[in-house]
Order: structure tokens, then C-alpha cells, then sequence
């Protein structure tokens, strides 16, 4: 039996944000009074990475549509640099992209507009958005947000800091 969780947000601008989520089966679901309805899905072909929440960042392979209307989504690799783990996404002629600003936390920005930072605590499906101050955020802006979120993880260490670790990982196990 497939696990569905039901993670529900206080966001500080519009309320309440309902996120529900089935990693096994690939799918994330964000509904809210008021929100539009967001949904991202894996196809059942993907190659499931355990490392990506929602089982691969190949764009082939997900689906994101926003009120039913399908939006292109576009993932980096998430390989070796904090960069490589943007996501973008275009939405009805609006441009968002999705950037690690930091370890824990992801930056939203819409047409070039930055409009906050995301977290996500992976173990308890825990979401966070601190808007910018002044920032006009709309709902479809956070609806998209939390989806891209939930479905890629938040943040992302410095180059430098993985070729620490890399390094450390190394010498610890030679």
C-alpha cells in the first residue's frame, strides 16, 4: 500500500497550503482554499533515484500542471554545484525559477523578481516560506513554490563543501 502523506502549511501570506504526497508512486498534490491546484508527477518509466524526493529530475519524465493546464518544467543534473539543483518552471507565459540559496534553503523568484526562500525538512515533509518583504507573492506563486519544494528538496551544500566532504569520505575509508 502505497504511503500518502498529508503535510499542511501555515503560509504567512494566504493561509492554509494542503501538500499531499506519494514519493512511491511519484505524485505531490498542492490544494489550499483559494490556491490553485498544482500537481507534479513521475511517469512510471523513470529511473527512481533515491536522492531526488521525487524520484528523478529528468524533465522527460515529470509532468507539472497548474488549474490542469501542463507548464514546462525544467531540472538541472543536481550533480556537482549548488547551481546544478535549479529547477525552472513556465507557467502560463511566467518564468519561476528555483535556486539553493544556502544548505538548507531555496530561492523562488518569478520573472526575475525574487519572492522568497523555501525549506523543507525531507524526514517530516515540513515546509517553511519566508517571503520577501514587499514582494507581491500570489497564491499560484507559493502553490508552485511548495510543489517544487516538495518534489526536488531545498538547498543544496557549496562546491566547496562537497569536495570537502568528498575528500573527508575518501581518506576516512583508504
Amino acid at each position: 500500500m502505497p504511503l500518502i502523506q498529508t503535510c499542511t502549511v501555515e503560509d504567512p501570506l494566504h493561509g492554509v497550503v494542503i501538500v499531499h504526497t506519494d514519493i512511491d508512486r511519484g505524485w505531490i498534490e498542492v490544494a489550499g482554499d483559494g490556491f490553485p491546484a498544482v500537481h507534479l508527477r513521475r511517469s512510471d518509466t523513470a529511473e527512481v533515484s533515491q536522492y531526488v524526493p521525487i524520484g528523478t529530475r529528468d524533465p522527460e519524465h515529470l509532468t507539472l500542471t497548474v488549474e490542469g493546464a501542463r507548464a514546462a518544467l525544467s531540472p538541472g543534473r543536481g550533480r556537482f554545484t549548488r547551481g546544478s539543483f535549479r529547477v525552472d518552471a513556465h507557467v502560463d507565459g511566467v518564468h519561476y525559477a528555483f535556486r539553493p540559496s544556502d544548505e538548507d534553503g531555496s530561492r523562488l523568484s518569478r520573472d526575475g523578481q525574487r519572492l522568497g526562500d523555501l525549506m523543507l525538512e525531507p524526514e517530516t515533509v515540513e515546509l517553511m516560506a519566508v517571503w520577501t518583504p514587499g514582494a507581491e507573492v500570489r497564491r499560484q506563486d507559493a502553490a508552485v513554490g511548495y510543489a517544487l519544494a516538495t518534489a526536488f528538496g531545498t538547498g543544496a551544500e557549496s562546491t566547496l563543501t562537497m569536495l570537502v566532504n568528498t575528500f573527508s569520505w575518501a581518506s576516512y575509508h583508504n
